[in-house]
């Protein structure tokens, strides 16, 4: 196998109780041919310090003001040497094989990029056994490589946003001019669905590499109002990035039917927020959910509410 270079992208921002053990299974990899970027979104804890213990092993991009995470990972993006990009976020943490196996059946099928499972835990105590896990193999097939179509259909059935959840091709980003949209919460619901529009090729590993960590006042968890409205506000920024998206002339059909897929699950996330009377915020989906999308939501929620 060949030993390409894997560029690691992770931003941080007050994560002191967590960052070590994020970096420590980075370093750890069975697989070494890797560059490790830390860019630090102006934590104010002892992040940065923690993080100089590291700086013969890691790159390390330390800012004083906050940009958000997306701004932090396009940063990253850009500084990126490698033939591949993995995005992991500081408070979690991977197996020691993520890099390795994912790079080996990369390399070994020449697809564009590599999905794998991920499993959550509560900070502090294991958390239900299979609450919150990441797992996609009702629907792929561990190994094998699907072709642009059926790997849209795969990924509208099995769709996470988690840029943590693969491993993709540099190049892929750069052509296409992928981007996470900054400023915003949920950026990476805009980035993947992009990518996953774009991709060729995919392949899969069923195995969960992944361990998110579910903690208090999180992007996740936290439940203050203020939270909700930006919250709220994130999502109508996504919804309109895609409707541009879905607007595009370079679209087929069914990369058409991917992204309307995500309009209409957004779409149904903010009316549900919507009886919060958020700052009396309107959606205004300009003629993109039609009057027949409303009713199939309806119908969904109805389903959902009597089974």
């Amino acid at each position: 196998m060949s030993h390409p270079l894997v560029s690691i992208i992770v931003p941080s921002y007050n994560v002191e109780r967590y960052i070590e053990e994020c970096i420590e299974s980075l370093l750890n990899q069975t697989y070494t041919h890797t560059e490790i970027i830390v860019i630090d979104d102006g934590s104010k804890d002892a992040t940065v310090y923690l993080l100089k213990q590291y700086k013969d092993k890691i790159k390390v991009i330390a800012h004083d003001n906050n940009k958000g995470q997306g701004a932090r990972r396009n940063e990253g993006i850009k500084e990126a040497k490698g033939k591949y990009l993995y995005f992991v976020d500081s408070d979690d943490w991977i197996e020691p094989e993520t890099i390795e196996e994912s790079v080996k059946q990369l390399e070994q099928t020449e697809a564009d990029l590599v999905r794998f499972n991920g499993r959550s835990f509560h900070d502090g105590n294991a958390g239900p056994e299979n609450e919150g896990d990441y797992t996609f193999s009702h629907q792929l097939e561990d190994r094998k490589v699907y072709q642009q179509e059926e790997a849209l259909q795969k990924n509208r059935k099995t769709f996470s946003a988690s840029p943590c959840l693969y491993l993709v091709k540099k190049e892929l980003i750069v052509t296409h001019n992928l981007y996470f949209l900054e400023g915003v919460l949920h950026e990476d619901e805009y980035f993947t669905t992009r990518l996953f529009t774009v991709l060729e090729t995919m392949t899969y590993l069923n195995k969960a590499f992944y361990h998110r960590r579910y903690r208090a006042a999180s992007t996740m968890t936290e439940n203050t109002r203020i939270h909700k409205v930006k919250s709220f506000d994130s999502y109508l920024e996504v919804f309109k990035g895609l409707e541009d998206v879905y607007r595009s002339p370079e679209l087929t059909e069914n990369q058409k039917v991917f992204v309307k897929r995500q309009l209409l699950s957004i779409y149904h996330g903010l009316m549900k927020a919507q009886t919060y009377n958020l700052n009396n915020k309107k959606i205004d989906p300009s003629g993109m959910i039609t009057f027949k999308d409303k009713l199939f939501l309806t119908a969904a929620r109805l389903k959902q509410l009597l089974n």
